[in-house]
């Protein structure tokens, strides 16, 4: 065995349930006192990706922020919980996501990320240069605390992906453009991140999590457990699994193994903590964009069969839409327009990054997959 993952149950996020199930999933590997010592500056990194209440399972829930948060004090150590939402400043949407309380009870600070540091990589690495939050290397500690949610250009969103979270604000967009259609190089670039950032622990909620087209628009849905590990790669190998997907379906795992920043062979992870009956789940909704992709050159007609019969894609709900621009300003490639009050998206400069669906606010933007792309999807599941 190379990496050690605890998985444990928890019903619900009511202090008498969640404290002791937090305490039990780091006991199970080494002890929060191992990762947090006294004097220590300790940084919190939830899912803050936009504001949203608790039960709509698309931020950490701030029970378990506020859970980990008092741990870091009962350590002799101080919290800070950072992150880089996409839409509106940090504290806007911790209050709005219901953090207003934790703030105010544990005094914990801020840290937004605003200041950047650039990542170098070897000959050995697809990226050369990363920019990535200063504020992040500032603390003796990091605490990982991402929200278990599926991904419509990911397929999930867990322990590595948070981490994109330290890439500033608009920088996001950048790397999406970057990558366009080709999810593997995506997915490398989020490994490499995880790589550098490298969380002193990763601790998933995954109470409360996201099925269907996530990270913003799915459906909650209930899967009782909490994860945790130092190595992030084998914690989404092993949550992966107990979703009912195989890990190599997460592109994050499958890199991070092959790049050896993490192990994603569940035969070398030794999963510790309850006995989980009724896992894997056989019912989970993944995504609707969860279909094959390939890059090919404009023009290829293969390419031209698979966009239209099969790659899923954004669509703008002219009935729902409130013309607000937030889809228009945020799009990477600039594909979305206003035309006649209405916005539209070029197909041909779309990159179906799926950004505009994951920041509208209004539930306008819906996920499109083609009649071929079902049937195969089914066929593959």
């Amino acid at each position: 065995m190379e990496s050690l993952v605890a998985i444990r149950r928890c019903r619900n996020y009511d202090p008498e349930d969640l404290a002791p199930a937090i305490e039990k999933v780091f006991n199970d590997i080494g002890g929060f006192g191992s990762f947090v010592k006294r004097g220590d500056r300790v940084l919190l990194k939830p899912n803050l990706l936009k504001s949203a209440a608790p039960s709509a399972a698309t931020v950490t829930h701030p029970a378990v922020v506020e859970t980990v948060a008092s741990m870091v004090r009962d350590c002799g150590a101080r919290p800070y919980v950072g992150d880089s939402p996409p839409l509106g400043s940090l504290e806007r949407v911790m209050v709005k996501s219901g953090y207003g309380p934790l703030l105010k009870r544990l005094d914990v600070e801020i840290v937004p990320f605003t200041e950047k540091r650039t990542l170098d990589y070897s000959d050995g690495r697809l990226f050369r240069r990363v920019d990535v939050a200063q504020q992040v290397f500032e603390f003796d500690a990091i605490v990982n605390l991402p929200k278990l949610k599926t991904h419509t250009q990911m397929f999930l969103t867990l322990a590595v992906k948070n981490l994109f979270g330290t890439v500033i604000g608009t920088d996001k967009a950048s790397w999406h453009l970057r990558a366009g259609r080709d999810v593997d190089t995506f997915a490398t670039v989020l490994v490499q991140i995880y790589e550098k950032v490298k969380p002193t622990v990763s601790l998933i909620d995954g109470i409360l999590g996201m099925e269907g087209n996530g990270p913003n628009r799915g459906d909650p849905r209930h899967v009782g457990i909490l994860g945790a590990s130092i190595d992030a790669v084998a914690l989404d190998a092993v949550l992966c699994r107990l979703l009912g997907f195989k890990p190599e379906t997460l592109l994050t795992c499958v890199i991070g193994e092959k790049l050896g920043v993490g192990v994603a062979d569940v035969g070398r992870i030794e999963v510790k903590g309850d006995e989980l009956t009724g896992f894997p789940l056989r019912d989970f909704k993944p995504p609707e964009s969860a279909t094959i992709t390939w890059n090919l050159a404009g023009g290829n007609p293969i390419r031209t069969f698979l966009e239209n019969y099969m790659i899923t894609r954004p669509a703008i709900d002219g009935a729902a839409c409130l013309n607000c621009g937030v889809c228009r300003d945020h799009c990477p490639p600039r594909a979305i327009s206003e035309m006649e009050g209405i916005m539209v998206i070029d197909r041909k400069k779309c990159i179906s990054c799926f950004c505009c669906h994951e920041l509208c606010g209004n539930d306008a933007v819906r996920i499109v997959q083609p009649w071929f792309g079902r049937i195969l999807g089914r066929i593959t599941r």
